[in-house]
């Protein structure tokens, strides 16, 4: 491998970065604040991440099979270039936090404060003094009716007073700290200096019966699982921003799946899939008839872990926009048996907070990845000898902005590193993955954002004796490695890791998946020649086809966009026969198509339709729309729309007279 680096001018702040790979040449210039180190380490694993896809498969593409085609694009591809900026450090305080959590020997929970930062936040003479309250979760008792606000609900109690160091009970798992002094000793006027929020995980009494004396592993070939999640982060995105965290998993025997395509537009549904194995109108049918109803119900595969005698947790950031709370009722009770959600209410309403691209990236002196990464890390540590299955999801650093990842990706890394500490990789299934990519913003407006959209990055880590105990089972991940696979495989895997829990050699797990019946464990080997319908992938989400583009002028692509745009105020319309809120949307104009692209056939003559995929923009508010179109060609239905019509740019403050989520994507407010 050749590496140069040219033209570097530092009083300027430009370089040029050219990496040589046998053939294979990466040039990109930047311009702005990038350190060059960073940027040549990203480009050297990009290189060595090239050179892995084409071992198998066919050059230039991730998956090649007669059914589907996924082509394999530069992470830095010039149509996206200039949309790729150098991420500002997260620098939450200047002052290192002044409490901390650890265990004695006896495994107890103690909070401290630390001396050594005492006059960080005290003038000299001054006494500090702290207290601390406990957050929990206010419950809705069983059998009785629920309240709508159930998942959103806490409490604090009052704060007691400790000065060095206070010793938490089992039910003290979320605490609230407050630090100050004194200005004014005669009216003891108390200067508040220091708030932060600390957990812990502690053996719960209600989880006391499913310790186990064993260790998961060799012994008695049970697995742990663990699912940590980063919202919109596609397969590039990672490579891009994340480059230490990728040579991470590279080195160390992660697998990567390539062909990991999503199902859905956002989270709800791609996770959703992955917990329930039901799309959401399955969903909708079992156990949610309304957007209000609790998800209790519902079968999320914690609750067959939990019933193996599993630990069960669930951590989320961002509670207003969270996977199951985001416009929806959530769990009116606790749907695992370590739920973070009151912790994170909490910490966003009480603590000094910094935003960044409108989430909250700092949560007091601590960046809010650091609260979730943290409890996690503790969490695998508590039951390293007990059996475990945990999600952890993160969108605060990557939802709304494509390039602030990179500021994370040392912090992903150390608790990467963490989980070797623990022990956490000898006895877990572990799964590295996100729902999907961008799906706003400029980046989202070229083919690259479109075919990274769909495309998440995916990893899995496997114990060693697992590999050894289930060598089929390990070889069949890596061949599917390079195929197309998707969030319902996931699911079925899941379940098969519960059916091998059963300490069965040859594991009799069959698939499931009313949604997808041709999906598998991916334990067992997908098909080579698999289409998106084989594996549950809805024609507007699938990555499978090759395109060529057409003509924005053309007849025929001029009628699908009005027909697109036709369906769109129909269900604008439909919406408001029976919601008030509804009626306060403008009708829509088309304004213009900006971009056509017809689906390549084998065989046109053979072929009795045709797909678009169409992009246009409307008025008032300059929204942009895509959709994907099937185009009769002798039907006296002329079009379809296959799937959603995926709305591609921000439109937050366009749609607050609106409450409805899938109503928010099409809807510009009236001026009142």
């Amino acid at each position: 491998m050749a590496l140069g680096l040219g033209s570097y001018a530092h009083s300027c702040l430009r370089y040029v970065l050219i990496i040589a790979v046998g053939s294979m040449i990466v040039l990109f210039y930047a311009q702005g604040n990038v350190n060059p180190e960073h940027m040549i380490h990203s480009l050297v694993t990009l290189a060595e991440q090239k050179n892995d896809t084409q071992q198998f498969g066919k050059e230039g593409y991730l998956v090649w099979s007669p059914s589907c085609q996924i082509p394999d694009v530069e992470p830095y591809h010039e149509s996206i270039r200039s949309m790729l900026q150098p991420a500002e450090p997260i620098v939450c305080t200047r002052d290192p936090p002044l409490t901390y959590t650890s265990m004695d020997n006896a495994s107890n929970h103690v909070l401290r404060v630390d001396s050594a930062m005492i006059g960080r936040y005290i003038p000299k003479g001054r006494r500090l003094t702290c207290c601390y309250s406990v957050i929990t979760r206010y419950d809705t008792p069983a059998g009785h009716n629920y309240t709508k606000e159930a998942d959103n609900l806490y409490n604090i109690s009052k704060c007691q007073d400790f000065e060095h160091e206070v010793f938490l009970s089992p039910e003290e798992e979320f605490t609230l700290v407050r630090c100050g002094y004194y200005k004014n000793q005669k009216n003891r006027t108390k200067k508040e200096v220091y708030a932060n929020t600390h957990a812990v995980v502690p053996i719960k009494p209600s989880v006391k019966f499913k310790l186990r004396a064993t260790k998961p592993g060799e012994d008695d070939q049970h697995l742990n699982v663990l699912l940590v999640g980063i919202d919109s982060m596609s397969r590039l995105n990672l490579f891009r921003t994340m480059p230490r965290t990728v040579a991470h998993l590279r080195h160390t025997g992660w697998v990567d799946l390539k062909g990991y395509n999503k199902m859905g537009d956002n989270t709800f549904p791609n996770l959703n899939s992955i917990l329930t194995g039901l799309s959401v109108e399955q969903l909708t049918k079992i156990c949610w008839p309304t957007k209000s109803s609790k998800l209790d119900d519902c079968p999320f595969i914690w609750k067959e872990f939990h019933n193996r005698s599993y630990v069960t947790a669930y951590a989320e950031d961002e509670p207003t926009m969270s996977t199951f709370n985001y416009h929806k009722t959530g769990f009116v009770q606790p749907p695992t048996d370590y739920y973070l959600r009151p912790y994170m209410l909490a910490a966003i309403n009480k603590l000094p907070t910094k935003k960044r691209n409108n989430l909250d990236i700092c949560l007091g002196p601590s960046s809010t990845t650091d609260h979730l990464l943290r409890y996690a890390t503790d969490f695998v540590t508590t039951f390293r000898n007990t059996l475990y299955f945990a999600l952890i999801w993160l969108n605060n650093f990557s939802h709304n902005n494509h390039n602030t990842p990179a500021a994370m990706d040392l912090r992903v890394l150390q608790f990467l590193n963490e989980l070797i500490d623990t022990g956490a990789l000898n006895t877990t299934f572990i799964v590295f993955f996100s729902d999907h990519g961008m799906r706003f913003g400029k980046i989202r407006e070229t083919f690259v954002g479109w075919l990274e959209e769909r495309l998440p990055f995916i990893y899995f880590w496997i114990p060693e004796w697992f590999r050894k105990r289930y060598p089929e089972s390990f070889q069949n991940l890596i061949m599917n490695s390079d195929r197309l696979t998707s969030p319902y495989d996931l699911h079925d895997t899941l379940r098969d890791v519960l059916e091998k829990s059963e300490n069965s050699i040859v594991s009799l797990y069959h698939n499931v998946t009313p949604e997808c019946p041709k999906c598998k464990s991916l334990f067992s080997e997908v098909i080579e020649d698999r289409s998106c319908e084989d594996a549950g992938i809805a024609p507007h989400w699938c990555t499978c086809t090759q395109y060529e583009t057409l003509s924005v002028k053309s007849e025929t692509v001029q009628a699908a966009a009005r027909y697109v745009l036709t369906e769109i105020q129909m269900k604008l319309k439909k919406a408001g026969n029976s919601s008030d809120e509804a009626k306060l949307c403008a009708e829509l104009q088309m304004s213009r198509v900006i971009k056509a692209r017809s689906k390549i056939h084998g065989d046109k003559k053979a072929a009795d339709h045709d797909d678009y995929v169409i992009m246009f923009e409307t008025l008032p508010g300059e929204g942009l729309f895509e959709a994907t179109v099937r185009h009769w060609h002798e039907s006296s239905i002329e079009f379809n729309i296959m799937g959603i019509v995926s709305r591609i740019n921000s439109y937050a403050s366009h749609s607050t007279c609106v409450k409805d989520a899938e109503l928010k994507l099409y809807c510009y407010c009236s001026p009142t």
